[in-house]
């Protein structure tokens, strides 16, 4: 049926599904301020354009390929420095490198977010800026740094296409990466606030180290009011492998853009029901209720006298269609909302949100950031302070990362005209145990890297959780590119299946908690699990799906299906043993 209910019925429902989920709450973060100690301090200077108390943003890769997360930060360029390049040593403290990776402009930075953009195994930085500091607005200031592998940045945004996204005047807020058309290389969409959707773009990627605007050629906004845009995202909503566009914009402007999967995009934010808070401004993607589908976290402003009703959460129920729960969760009143995650900080295998906020007035000066558990049953208990995750001020860009390796995900607040903050979180406990999975598509072509739009599943026990690895944004950065899990007290996790945006899957079955993994694509026949052989770790993906579920195959378990006939049976089992390398 569809999902056109009224707010008392759907609150109804989720109460009906508290009965059946209950709560799995674990153990508890513990976040401690490292930012001293980790070599990170550094104060965000303003902007100095219009709407420049909106900025202040950070993003998270690892540029170096050593293992271990960097962080890069806007200095602001208004303050006369140049932005940040946190590179990670490896032992809990950073060191700047910026000058010597050739990150030396001063300029007015606004948004950032990172892919492989070439294909070459290093991640590249693209930047939205209104230009160097001091001088009028105009366009062409946006920065792609591509990454050379040797521990140096060249800006090649001019030549790529991408140093503008309004020929008139500057503009650019948050961006985003992804393979919108499924030919294995990664696009961009642009947010932008000027009128008309002017300043927005979608560039796609022509596999030539080049990008083409083909925004007006598809006719992605023909008919769209005008998108004051802070956070696009490309990211599959629907599981069809083809990623749509969840678009976070100011003054009610958020739209919803459904992937035709034909190059084009229709706008269905009504149909979809996502267009409800008054001032969107930041975004995060995430399955709260582990049901398999993306939901969606808008934070917003809340002041209810005149209306303002605050963050949303839109649950997807498929087919593009999601219901609108944030009060019922207990998550709406955020203040003056503006980056935000979804992680499970606690390891109790459910997503909780973290949230920074603040803004210039009364109301919100020194509004706490704030922390909403998942209590597991579509309710979310606020515990920031209790936790010591304690920020007040302007908070504009939250993203996490694990930055020491232990395997809980730590948290970065980078603020407007404000020092930066350090977050570690010591999550720790016989039920906290984790995964985190990274991904290597390089074995084939047909994807973009990194494992851009596949989703990860796991299942521990009774857990059955799905994670996406996308360029998905909070406000004016990314957070790190991995798929975690926290799988409580579990010692094994059963399955682990990546789905890939070619229809394929890799497969591990009875894979070790708390460690890091990488899971890699491959093209050998009968290779369910991805590491370049046939052998007994095979076996044991191909025995769960051959008594798998009857009627059709399971997804994960395509590979396993030798003769194409939609089923995992005997006649599989032959062709299997016949590429079986041993153990």
């Amino acid at each position: 049926m569809g999902f056109w209910m009224h707010r008392s019925c759907l609150i109804g429902f989720l109460a009906a599904t508290v009965l059946v989920t209950g709560s799995l709450r674990a153990a508890e973060p513990v976040f401690s301020n490292q930012t001293g100690p980790a070599g990170v301090t550094m104060t965000h200077g303003t902007s100095g354009f219009a709407n420049s108390n909106y900025t202040g943003g950070a993003t998270i890769g690892d540029f170096n390929n050593d293992g271990w997360q960097d962080l890069f930060v806007f200095s602001g360029g208004n303050n006369g420095q140049p932005d940040r390049l946190f590179i990670n040593n490896g032992n809990g403290t950073f060191s700047n490198e910026a000058a010597s990776w050739g990150l030396t402009a001063v300029h007015k930075g606004k948004g950032a977010t990172v892919a492989d953009y070439n294909k070459d195994g290093w991640l590249d930085l693209f930047v939205t800026s209104a230009g160097p500091a001091g001088q009028s607005q105009q366009p062409g200031h946006h920065k792609l740094y591509l990454n050379n592998g040797d521990g140096t940045f060249t800006n090649v945004a001019a030549v790529a296409g991408v140093n503008f996204t309004n020929p008139n005047v500057q503009d650019g807020w948050g961006a985003s990466f992804g393979d919108f058309d499924l030919d294995g290389d990664l696009d961009l969409i642009v947010g932008g606030s000027t009128p008309g959707n002017a300043g927005s773009k979608l560039f796609r990627n022509d596999g030539d180290d080049t990008f083409t605007d083909v925004t007006v050629e598809i006719g992605l906004f023909s008919g769209v009011p005008g998108i004051f845009g802070f956070s696009p995202s490309l990211v599959d909503m629907d599981g069809d492998r083809y990623p749509d566009i969840p678009f976070v914009g100011d003054f009610g402007s958020s739209r919803y853009f459904r992937n035709n999967t034909d190059g084009t995009f229709s706008e269905i934010s009504n149909q979809a029901n996502t267009a409800q808070e008054e001032n969107g401004m930041g975004s995060t993607l995430g399955d709260f209720n582990n049901d398999g589908k993306l939901d969606w976290y808008v934070t917003s402003i809340y002041l209810p006298n005149i209306n303002w009703t605050g963050n949303k959460i839109y649950r997807n129920v498929g087919n593009h269609s999601y219901g609108e729960f944030s009060e019922f969760a207990g998550v709406f009143d955020g203040g003056y909302g503006w980056g935000t995650v979804a992680i499970d900080f606690n390891h109790d295998g459910f997503l909780d949100i973290a949230e920074t906020n603040g803004g210039g007035n009364g109301t919100f000066l020194n509004e706490q950031s704030y922390l909403w558990m998942n209590n597991g049953n579509h309710t979310f208990t606020e515990q920031a302070i209790a936790s010591g995750l304690q920020h007040f001020g302007k908070g504009r860009c939250l993203i996490n990362f694990d930055y020491d390796n232990d395997g809980d995900q730590d948290i970065v607040i980078a603020s407007n005209n404000e020092p930066l903050f350090l977050f570690r979180n010591d999550v720790e406990g016989p039920d906290a145990n984790w995964l985190r999975v990274f991904l290597d598509s390089s074995g084939d072509s047909s994807l973009a890297p990194n494992g851009f739009g596949a989703r990860v599943f796991a299942t521990a026990g009774e857990l059955k959780m799905m994670r996406s690895v996308d360029g998905k944004v909070s406000h004016l950065g990314m957070s790190e590119l991995s798929a975690h899990f926290g799988v409580g007290a579990a010692f094994v996790v059963d399955r682990v299946c990546v789905q890939w945006p070619n229809g394929t899957a890799t497969t591990l079955a009875d894979v070790d908690v708390n460690q890091t993994i990488t899971i890699s694509t491959t093209n050998k026949i009968g290779d369910l699990d991805g590491d370049g052989l046939v052998t007994l770790s095979d076996h044991a993906v191909f025995l769960d799906c051959m008594t798998g579920p009857q009627g059709g195959i399971d997804p994960c378990c395509v590979g396993a299906d030798l003769d194409e006939d939609a089923d995992v049976d005997a006649a599989d089992f032959a062709a299997f043993t016949l590429v079986f390398d041993g153990v």
